[in-house]
């Protein structure tokens, strides 16, 4: 996602050069380059730059919005442990955020909120 990965870096120009490629698997070799310094707040922001980027992504895409809102129960990730464990905290958050009040499960709402604020909170030094 260009959105995470120019979040990482404040460098402007390693940001532009991001922001600048269009192919999307460079972009990503760019974002785990550390030829630049990482943002010193990048561990403690990082989840909330991946839900937002995600939240505007489902928001902006009624295929991908209906899609996400067809699904039930646990959703599943691979990839980089860090990320099996909070991709799915995301895109469930995001479901019930995107759900008619009248179908959202406010308490698994509220849970999926607080893991992601006490996950930002740990990483604060």
């Amino acid at each position: 996602m260009y959105h995470a990965n120019l979040a990482k870096f404040e460098d402007p120009n390693s940001r532009e050069r991001i922001r600048r490629e269009h192919d999307g698997e460079q972009c990503w070799r760019l974002g785990q380059s550390r030829e630049h310094k990482l943002t010193p707040k990048w561990e403690a922001i990082k989840v909330d730059v991946m839900y937002q980027a995600n939240l505007a992504k489902f928001a902006q895409n009624e295929d991908l919005r209906r899609g996400l809102l067809a699904t039930q129960g646990p959703i599943k990730a691979f990839g980089f442990p860090f990320w099996v464990k909070w991709n799915p905290v995301i895109l469930e958050r995001i479901r019930e955020e995107l759900r008619d009040a009248a179908d959202r499960n406010e308490p698994r709402l509220q849970a999926l909120v607080q893991q992601m604020e006490e996950y930002s909170k740990s990483q604060v030094v």
